[in-house]
């Protein structure tokens, strides 16, 4: 009986100690050999790049400060131009195939533009129609998330200018918290059916090269959190092996009796 009663002890630990059973608060993990993405050193993820649903505020003006889209807007959105028109300008969003309507020229292809791109390609649009066009463009809704370490200090942040990398957006947040581990940073980007997953080390000066990545609307920043073993183990394990030695013992017990009966 007591052999039976180690090896189920023995038994119940090892099940106890996988990982997700000591710490299940722990989001998005990734498999031993999972194959991260590689990062971008210099380029395109150097800048914030327009995506789909980003909202943008356009405002196009001709060389003698004329307001072109209060011009148009009146042939051309009729019924949603009072809505969509604020500050001598108008806010327009970026749709699930990277086009957004514009008054007078219609859609035009926007995903992957730097705000200076879109900007320089909506002049050269409104060129057709008039002289010099000046276009001005402000993305208004772009968000990350940002986990630090502990679940309740968990936060969406926005954008405060054109760009903001990684340590920016940690810094909004409070910095890592004193259960993060700074070593184990996960930033996750694009579709959440097949994402990009980059890993920085934080706990080095190299991963500052690599938290120097313009973070883009809707990336996940998650720091993962670190607990003290025996906390997790007097919290999640140690109640389950109070009732198996409880049981273990009771059965030891009656096995001894009827032994003795006998």
């Amino acid at each position: 009986m007591n052999k039976i009663t180690s090896a189920g002890l023995v038994a119940m630990i090892m099940l106890l100690s996988s990982c997700s059973v000591f710490n299940p608060s722990v989001m998005l993990r990734t498999h031993k050999n999972f194959q991260y993405d590689q990062f971008v050193s210099a380029g395109p993820d150097s800048t914030y790049l327009i995506a789909p649903n980003d909202i943008l505020f356009v405002r196009v003006l001709s060389n003698s400060g004329e307001n072109l889209i209060s011009m148009t807007s009146n042939l051309n959105m009729q019924g949603t131009t009072q809505q969509n028109q604020v500050q001598d300008g108008i806010s327009v969003q970026v749709e699930y195939d990277g086009t957004a309507k514009f008054p007078l020229i219609g859609r035009v292809d926007m995903k992957g533009k730097t705000r200076r791109q879109a900007e320089d390609h909506l002049e050269t649009l409104y060129a057709h129609y008039r002289r010099d066009p000046f276009v001005t463009i402000r993305i208004t809704n772009r968000k990350v998330i940002v986990f630090p370490g502990t679940g309740n200090n968990a936060q969406i942040i926005d954008f405060t200018g054109d760009n903001m990398n990684l340590l920016e957006a940690l810094a909004r947040v409070g910095g890592i918290a004193n259960t993060g581990r700074a070593k184990r940073v996960k930033l996750i980007r694009g579709d959440l059916k097949n994402p990009k997953v980059y890993r920085i080390n934080l706990g080095t000066l190299e991963g500052m090269k690599e938290a120097d990545l313009a973070l883009q609307a809707g990336d996940i920043i998650y720091v993962e959190p670190w607990e003290d073993p025996a906390v997790i183990f007097n919290r999640n394990v140690a109640p389950y092996l109070t009732i198996f030695t409880t049981v273990a013992s009771i059965v030891t017990s009656v096995a001894l009796v009827i032994t003795l009966v006998k």
